[in-house]
């Protein structure tokens, strides 16, 4: 009978609905102290009074992506504040701290983490909506340099319309105040989900041997192979993993603003919309360009197709292209089945390098004699000619792209 009870209980609980959505009014009231100290650029406060809600509170959408914009800002000032450190001891004793530099690694690996899952909690809001004006942090030490200073208070500053003339200075332009919604999370989730992946592979090698890099003009007897050891392959294929999901978020940030039916201070804008206060033009060649290059991106991590090494090659001169074999990169196989690095420093030393067994050695299983090319590396080399030829530059072009992820 107790069991029968205990039963009937548990039945009970779980068939409770969720608790129901908290009135609009109630929300803005608890999301008020952290949502004023990310406005105000005070992230460590943001960060803080965002757990406080949360704690009551896990599926605030709004504050969980304040806490996850605090805890990134906080993050990358610690990464770059602590690698710097790191190298600054390496300069007094000629090789890195790679400890202390994968600890810093680690750890921000860990606040990555923590970072997706806010962002995972405001995507589970379809009606998500967040409004910052990233401009207007201006009290942020960004460059790092101990001081505030011009670099500073002008970073985030649009600095031209889409003519391309300059605003001018107190022009309220430059400080705008962005309308985040849904497909914006899935834009920061893709780049969270390609930084994890970075830091993935930072911890899956020991880099020691780099030091021979720096060691070869004092020391010419050295080893002349630097062997890039593997010490973690689950690592890779996390980052493999990572790719993939940043890929999917990227499909699914294009899809979401495609869906748009609203035009109100567009981070990101579709073909139709025209509130947006960056100054790139979008187009529907555009959307397609980013879907041709998800494909691409998609094809490579499952070996489907691989990079053409002497395709390659050319983009850069045409002459190199002779002279690399034909071969492929296949990225896929090298992030499922990951290897040392190795690089001989010998025989780049020589008047005609071994090219073959340089590339070999340094792909590993990436190397491959036969496969499917993949359009990608066409695809860059029409950029190039096309900007050769158009109004817009290349980098302006690129512009875009590298802010779609």
């Amino acid at each position: 009978m107790r069991n029968l009870m205990l039963l009937a209980a548990l039945a009970a609980c779980a068939s409770d609905p969720p608790p129901p959505p908290r009135a609009p009014d109630v929300q803005a009231v608890d999301a008020a102290p952290a949502l004023a100290a990310l406005r105000a650029g005070q992230f460590t406060d943001a960060a803080r009074a965002a757990s406080v809600v949360l704690a009551r509170e896990p599926r605030d959408s709004q504050v969980a992506a304040v806490r996850a914009v605090a805890t990134y800002v906080g993050a990358a000032d610690r990464l770059a504040s602590e690698l710097e450190a790191v190298i600054k001891g390496a300069d007094a004793v000629h090789y890195f701290d790679h400890e202390e530099g994968r600890a810093v690694w680690t750890r921000f690996l860990a606040e990555l983490e923590d970072v997706d899952r806010d962002l995972a909690v405001a995507a589970a809001d379809p009606q998500f909506v967040l409004e910052l004006c990233p401009a207007c942090w201006t009290g942020h030490d960004w460059n790092h340099n101990g001081r505030l200073d011009p670099g500073d208070e002008h970073l985030f500053e649009i600095e031209t319309d889409l003519a391309g003339s300059d605003l001018p200075e107190r022009d309220a332009r430059r400080r705008p105040t962005y309308r985040f919604d849904a497909g914006d999370i899935q834009w920061a989730r893709a780049m969270i989900a390609f930084q994890k992946a970075g830091a993935e592979l930072v911890l899956a090698y020991r880099w020691s041997e780099l030091d021979k890099l720096f060691l070869r003009k004092s020391d010419a007897r050295g080893d002349q192979r630097v062997v890039i050891h593997l010490i973690d392959a689950d690592r890779v294929k996390h980052a493999r993993e990572d790719i993939l999901a940043g890929l999917a978020f990227s499909a699914a940030e294009r899809e979401a603003y495609l869906a748009e039916t609203d035009d109100d201070r567009e981070w990101v804008p579709s073909p139709r919309q025209v509130n947006h206060p960056m100054p790139f033009t979008v187009d529907q060649a555009l959307y397609t360009h980013w879907a041709d290059l998800l494909g691409d991106a998609n094809k490579l991590l499952t070996s489907d197709e691989g990079v053409s090494l002497r395709e390659a090659a050319e983009v850069i001169d045409a002459h190199a292209g002779r002279l690399v074999p034909a071969a492929y990169v296949d990225i896929g196989r090298m992030l499922r089945d990951p290897e040392d690095i190795v690089i001989d420093l010998g025989a780049l030393d020589q008047r005609v390098p071994p090219l073959e067994r340089i590339a070999r050695e340094l792909l590993g299983h990436g190397y491959a004699e036969h496969m499917r090319a993949s359009p990608l590396v066409g695809r860059i080399r029409h950029m190039l000619v096309d900007a050769q030829t158009s109004d817009e530059t290349l980098e302006h072009k690129l512009h875009y792209l590298f802010w779609l992820n």
